[in-house]
């Protein structure tokens, strides 16, 4: 993951100098893109919770087990 920065910030910085961008901006673009990301994957863990905690109730109200592993043997 912090390879995939690194690589992130160098395309970035050459993308900068090559267009004449600012180093400010240049900041503001990557913390704004990390923040992007941030958010999808905060998103992503809030919809598997709601799906995990869904499925529980559906089979709790069902009166199934906890877990519908069979047991070995």
């Amino acid at each position: 993951m912090i390879a995939g920065i690194l690589i992130g910030i160098a395309c970035l910085w050459g993308i900068s100098m090559w267009q004449g961008i600012s180093a400010r901006q240049l900041l503001n673009l990557f913390l704004g893109s990390f923040v992007f990301i941030l958010a999808i994957m905060l998103a992503a863990v809030i919809l598997i919770v709601v799906i995990k905690a869904a499925t529980r109730l559906v089979r709790t109200a069902r009166g199934g087990r906890e877990d519908d592993t069979e047991p070995p043997g």
